[in-house]
């Protein structure tokens, strides 16, 4: 059974007498008569100039003068810019090229880009000519042999075309090859710009490597922009849902204890609007949407969240009922740290915090931060327990870990700061007394203090 591709390449009737009846045979025939104009211009401002040097009674150097004038204002214009610009713009109305292959232009143009557009610019004009001229000859040429055909003006056939038979039947015959002929012209001409149309008008090496570029950094931010979202707004959902829990079961046993976790919900709200607002900020900036701000508007400031922010983020961790130790090193402090190391140290430990309050409800976690061969070490860490029971966090973690946002994020986050994380569970001293092995959940991240990465 033949293939799609197959039938495309080998066309029947149909496909054969397409350029009679498409409409794209119109279109393009349009465009080439457009560069048979232009041509025939240019071709009548060197015949001028011929005949003017071939005249002695004219000045040869003013002629001279002029022509090279002349030469150099016809010949600017395929070289500009906008020129380029339009003729994309009709490759795509006129010839049917698609937009993805041909992009608009965009930045200032190459010299070599130019001298391809100029290329073009030529080959249109010539394809055009040729197109033009065959319009001009083929339409009177079987206009006279119809009328020839039916006993009008036969002399005149026989003087300009003395090989042509003399059968009328031949003459209409002849007329309609003729006509038919220019629908082929045509597409054949088509075919070829089409053909040479994106090495032409396409972007170059340096345009397309310079798009990949803007689109991996577009990528990047986007990507930024994610994690972004997902670790603040994330954490903050999670620390919300338990206080509001642990406020319901409290407020008629302990109202205070309710009130001071409703205290907490709304600090954490407003800390998660801050984050939502920058975020959306940026987002509208990359986006050009037409909501941002009037000009003039600053993007909200970035929430300057570091190091120094991690006790306020254990402390907010036990208010939600998580029993979590924070142990620093005092090299910590007397270390600079990078403000993109610092950022990314604080989003990682969010995230493990995160994952420890909403999957080990109630466990103990540990933070511990230490500066060790010119590189921050972090490591976030939740109770023993026993290697037959179920881990900490149950089937929940193991979900998360494997199909979560969390996990991947604090990977990216290592990975643009050239750094190294390592996460899962992993054998640890079990508790006095207990026989059986003990397990615990351990996030490892060493981000190296030089790094000066995508992150920043």
């Amino acid at each position: 059974m033949a293939t799609p591709t197959a039938r495309r390449r080998r066309p029947g009737p149909r496909g054969a007498l397409r350029p009679l009846t498409s409409a794209s045979t119109v279109r393009a025939g349009v465009y080439l008569i457009i560069g048979g104009v232009l041509a025939g211009a240019y071709l009548t401002l060197v015949v001028g100039f011929v005949q003017m040097l071939a005249d002695t009674g004219v000045p040869r150097a003013a002629v001279v003068v002029l022509a090279l004038l002349s030469a150099a204002i016809v010949g600017t214009p395929p070289f500009l810019e906008p020129v380029r610009t339009l003729q994309v713009l009709a490759v795509r109305t006129f010839l049917d090229v698609d937009a993805v292959d041909l992009p608009e232009p965009s930045g200032r143009p190459s010299p070599a880009t130019r001298w391809r557009g100029a290329a073009w610019y030529v080959l249109h004009l010539v394809l055009g000519a040729a197109v033009t001229v065959g319009l001009l000859l083929a339409v009177p040429l079987a206009t006279q042999l119809v009328l020839s055909a039916v006993g009008v003006d036969r002399d005149f056939l026989r003087v300009t075309v003395p090989m042509i038979s003399d059968s009328p039947v031949a003459w209409v015959a002849l007329a309609v090859v003729l006509l038919l002929a220019l629908p082929y012209l045509v597409a054949l001409a088509r075919r070829v710009l089409r053909q040479a149309a994106v090495p032409l008008l396409g972007p170059d090496q340096s345009a397309r490597i310079a798009e990949l570029e803007a689109d991996a950094r577009r990528a990047a931010e986007r990507g930024r922009l994610a994690r972004e979202l997902h670790d603040s707004v994330g954490h903050a959902l999670t620390i919300t849902t338990l206080q509001a829990a642990a406020a319901a079961r409290q407020i008629d046993s302990d109202p205070e204890a309710a009130r001071r976790a409703l205290a907490a919900v709304e600090e954490t709200g407003r800390t998660a609007m801050a984050d939502l607002d920058h975020v959306l900020g940026l987002l509208r900036a990359h986006t050009g949407s037409t909501d941002t701000p009037p000009t003039g508007t600053p993007v909200p400031a970035p929430p300057a969240r570091g190091l120094r922010h991690l006790a306020d983020l254990v402390a907010e961790a036990r208010r939600a009922g998580t029993s979590a130790v924070l142990s620093t090193d005092p090299q910590v402090d007397r270390t600079d740290v990078p403000a993109a190391v610092s950022r990314e140290a604080y989003r990682i430990v969010q995230e493990a915090l995160t994952n420890a309050v909403r999957h080990a409800p109630g466990a103990t976690v540990e933070v511990a931060l230490a500066v060790q061969d010119e590189a921050l070490e972090i490591e976030v860490f939740n109770a023993v327990r026993p290697a037959t029971s179920t881990p900490v966090g149950g089937a929940a973690a193991g979900r998360a870990a494997g199909g979560g946002r969390g996990l991947p994020g604090m990977a990216d986050r290592v990975r643009l700061l050239d750094g190294h994380l390592a996460a899962g569970p992993e054998p640890a001293v079990a508790a006095p007394g207990d026989r059986d092995g003990a397990h615990r959940w351990a996030v490892r991240a060493r981000l190296p203090l030089g790094a000066r990465g995508s992150a920043t």
